[in-house]
Parts: C-alpha cells; sequence; structure tokens
C-alpha cells in the first residue's frame, strides 16, 4: 500500500507540473493575443464618395393661398422637358373645384398640364377654389399632389399629349458597360 501511495504522489506531481505549464502557456498566448483582438473590437472604417443618379425630370410646386383660393404653378427644374400633373386633396367637409388655362380634369381626379413644360419654365397656373361649409370651425390642409414624366414622343418624332403620357414608365438602369 505504501508503494501505491508513493507512486500516486509521483503521479500529482507530474500533473501539477504538467497543468502547470498548460496553464503558463495559457496566459502566454493570452497575453500575445489580446493586442490584436482589442484591436478587431476598435477598428472602423469609413466610406466618402457616391454616385449621384438622375431618375428623370424634376420639379417643384410653387403655390399661394390667399381669400380661399390656391394658386398653383409647377416649375421643371430637370434637365429634360416634362409633363406634369396635379391632384388637390382635402377633407370631404370640403368643396374643392378648380381651374386654370391649359389644364384639364381628366376622370381619374387629376389635372393635366396640356403642354410640354420645358426645362427651367413654369406651368400656367391653375387655381384651387376652397368652398368650407359653415360647420367646420377646425383648422385643415389642401395638399396638392403633382407628378411628372418626361415627355414622349410617337414614331413620327411628335410629342404625345399629356394624358397620354407614359405615367407608369419605370426608371431604367444601364451599367457602365451599356448593357441593361
Amino acid at each position: 500500500m505504501k508503494k501505491i501511495f508513493e507512486s500516486c504522489k509521483k503521479i500529482n506531481k507530474k500533473h501539477r507540473v504538467l497543468a502547470s505549464v498548460v496553464l503558463a502557456s495559457v496566459i502566454i498566448v493570452g497575453c500575445i493575443s489580446v493586442k490584436p483582438t482589442l484591436a478587431y473590437f476598435t477598428t472602423y472604417a469609413s466610406a466618402k464618395g457616391g454616385v449621384s443618379i438622375d431618375i428623370g425630370p424634376t420639379t417643384r410646386v410653387n403655390e399661394k393661398f390667399k381669400d380661399w383660393k390656391k394658386t398653383i404653378q409647377i416649375e421643371n427644374t430637370g434637365k429634360v422637358d416634362c409633363f406634369v400633373r396635379c391632384k388637390v386633396i382635402a377633407a370631404s367637409q370640403f368643396t374643392i373645384t378648380a381651374s386654370g388655362n391649359n389644364w384639364s380634369l381628366s376622370d381619374d381626379g387629376y389635372w393635366y398640364y396640356s403642354k410640354a413644360v420645358p426645362v427651367g419654365e413654369m406651368t400656367e397656373p391653375i387655381t384651387a377654389y376652397i368652398k368650407v361649409s359653415e360647420k367646420v370651425k377646425t383648422n385643415f390642409n389642401v395638399v396638392v399632389v403633382q407628378e411628372c414624366t418626361p415627355v414622349t414622343y410617337d414614331e413620327n418624332g411628335n410629342p404625345c399629349v399629356a394624358p397620354d403620357a407614359k405615367w407608369d414608365a419605370e426608371a431604367q438602369y444601364d451599367d457602365e458597360e451599356g448593357g441593361k
């Protein structure tokens, strides 16, 4: 029995030495890898630049409100001639009528400007007349929604009429090699 006890002491001593060597190795490896690990968690990247894209015509709505009339003109701020349309929206307790030269009301509720609007120019004014019920005593908004689309041409090179323009056309993208 005594011999077994002494050999167990030797084994335990060997295990303690081995455990100490392993522990020291782990500590050394840990210390060596702390700096790169901290660098990983503290490194960041930033980017600058971008690509400007032009997805078609752009417009700006110019509105004036006076005496329960909203006068609206739409300016072509883009790089191509365009057609425009607008809709005047208010709550159901208000009655809105509109009129203007070269503007016509369509079944879809939009007022279409019959002429192409050249770059840098404006439509003729359209005036929305707002009739308010005497029962209304709250603040309200009259919203102008406007859209524009590039002038399209038929097979003979003639511009389309504004209501027949491609109001649902999708933007197309050509990659750098000229493909789609």
